[in-house]
Parts: structure tokens; C-alpha cells; sequence
């Protein structure tokens, strides 16, 4: 990769971020982010990807941190987005119960004149690509949710969204990983787990596909579902 699609800078004493041109594709910066992940396993905490960026955690009693931006200089110019072959992208469904009790904001998508058989098909129909990871450990970014569905964050976020509620921020939707503040609007709720205290953390690298299976509330609560 040429020099100038690309800068690297310091922005603490253990992180290094890398900025991409509007070039690169999803696929690429998880597959670059991934190889860094390999090469530095013993010095980096945390590599994390994004639309055109990837941020890197290290422990910098391990590395000179103008060594480690002097060999990453190195690994993204040697890297070739035209040759590479890209892994095959993971492919995960998510269940989701879409109900009154779930679908916290369901009453902003009424007021568009879209029921919650509507919400449930427009929803599931699509086929989602991790575009991003943060900004909560194990929060996905998926995008994009049909048109009919975008929807402005909410103007007072709540101060607790319980884990597994599924959310939609303007185009992108995402599953919230753990109990934590939020200003998505709330349509549904999944029993899975979708963050681990053990490697590899979260089931998601950017570039994978998601889809959303609509299931019922016994079966929410056969697969671990607390409502």
C-alpha cells in the first residue's frame, strides 16, 4: 500500500493509530487489523478496526513505540489490496425476540406508520456487514438497515440498556454486548452471549455478515433469554 493512502500516529504512550483513504475496503482493514493481531501478539492488548481506521493498543514496556510505528510502517506498505486474497467472512445469525416488551421504542417506528410485523420483516430481511468494533468491547456496528428504518438517536440516552438489546442509530443496528448506556432505539432483545472474558472475546470481525432470525419468547428463554 502506497505511503499516502495511509498515516500513522502516536496518540498515547500505549496506543498507535492508523488512518486509511476512502480506498480501502471493509474487508481489507479486518484482514490488515487481523495480521497485526498475529504478528504482535505479544505486545499488543488490542487491535481494533474500523470503517477506515484501526487502533491499536500495546504495552509499551514490551516496545519502543517508534520501533513498533517504524515495523507497522512497514507491514501496512507491504500490504497489497489488489492481490489479497481475503478470507472467506464469517457468517453469523442472531435470534432476536421483536415483541411490545422488548421493543423498547417501537412507539417512534408506529409513529411512521410501521407496525411491528413491519419492523420484524424489514429487520431480518437484510444481510449485515460489521463495519466497525467499539465503542463498547464486543459492540458491532452493522450496516446498513433498510431506509424505512433509519432512525435518529434518541435525544436523552438512557442510562442503562440491558445486554443483548438489539438497537438502530440512524442507517447502522447493532446488539449491545453488555449492560451499558445508550441512546440506540431499542426494537428487539437476543439471548445470545455476545461477549466473553476469554479470547477471541466477541464472535465478530469487521467485514463478517450477520443476519437476525426472529424468534418467540419461549424460545428466547430456552436459549437463555432474562426479560
Amino acid at each position: 500500500m502506497h505511503k499516502e493512502k495511509f498515516n500513522i500516529s502516536l496518540i498515547s504512550e500505549c496506543s498507535i493509530f492508523i488512518k486509511f483513504d476512502e480506498s480501502i475496503s471493509e474487508n481489507a482493514v479486518g484482514e490488515l487489523a487481523r495480521s497485526i493481531r498475529e504478528t504482535f501478539a505479544s505486545i499488543v492488548m488490542n487491535v481494533v478496526p474500523s470503517y477506515q481506521t484501526i487502533l491499536i493498543d500495546y504495552l509499551p514496556f514490551r516496545i519502543n513505540e517508534k520501533n513498533l510505528a517504524n515495523e507497522l510502517q512497514q507491514i501496512v506498505s507491504q500490504f497489497d489490496t489488489q492481490s489479497l486474497k481475503l478470507s472467506q467472512p464469517n457468517h453469523i445469525t442472531i435470534p432476536v425476540y421483536y415483541s411490545e416488551e422488548t421493543a423498547l421504542d417501537l412507539s417512534r417506528f408506529k409513529m411512521r406508520g410501521l407496525s411491528l410485523d413491519d419492523l420484524i420483516t424489514l429487520h431480518t430481511k437484510t444481510e449485515y456487514a460489521v463495519s466497525a468494533i467499539g465503542f463498547a468491547p464486543g459492540f458491532a456496528f452493522l450496516s446498513d438497515v433498510d431506509t424505512q428504518l433509519h432512525m435518529a438517536r434518541l435525544a436523552t440516552p438512557r442510562t442503562q440498556v440491558p445486554a443483548g438489546s438489539v438497537g438502530i442509530a440512524d442507517s447502522k443496528t447493532a446488539v449491545y454486548p453488555s449492560d451499558s448506556p445508550g441512546g440506540w432505539n431499542i426494537i428487539g432483545k437476543s439471548p445470545l452471549a455476545l461477549f466473553s472474558d476469554s479470547p477471541p472475546f466477541i464472535p465478530f470481525e469487521v467485514g463478517d455478515k450477520v443476519t437476525f432470525n426472529a424468534i418467540s419468547k419461549q424460545e428466547f428463554i430456552d436459549l437463555g433469554g432474562v426479560l
